[in-house]
């Protein structure tokens, strides 16, 4: 199994990454899936950042999509390494409305990264908002 974590930024008109979420919810949860691929997708302001985990080929074959997808540009891989089981159970989108004050955000954030690797965990918690 591989896991992929990757960052990116919108290429949205409004400049918010959370703005694309319901279509990238939409396509990703049929299709990852089928393809038995998991994940956290993090978005805030202009960012995307991505935790994905599945079997090689499916993984190979998203990478593909991914790069060719024009909701995102930059896309930098951050970390590439097999691993023996999933961080992720359920494919998981997570993104702080701006309503949501940053400790409800936080608190999310916590119970969806509870028993991740540290090295993952870290990526995630750069992006936090202060």
């Amino acid at each position: 199994m591989r896991q992929i974590i990757y960052r990116s930024i919108t290429t949205s008109e409004s400049g918010r990454a959370a703005d694309d979420i319901p279509d990238i919810v939409r396509e990703a949860t049929a299709r990852n899936g089928l393809d038995g691929i998991t994940g956290l997708l993090y978005a805030e302001e202009d960012a995307f950042l991505q935790a994905i985990e599945g079997p090689a080929d499916s993984m190979s074959d998203l990478m593909e999509r991914l790069e060719n997808d024009a909701r995102h540009r930059d896309l930098t891989i951050l970390v590439d390494r097999s691993i023996t089981e999933r961080e992720f159970g359920d494919w998981t989108m997570i993104y702080r409305d701006r309503r949501e004050s940053i400790d409800a955000f936080d608190d999310r954030l916590r119970v969806l990264l509870a028993g991740v690797s540290d090295e993952t965990v870290r990526h995630f918690r750069a992006l936090q908002p202060a």
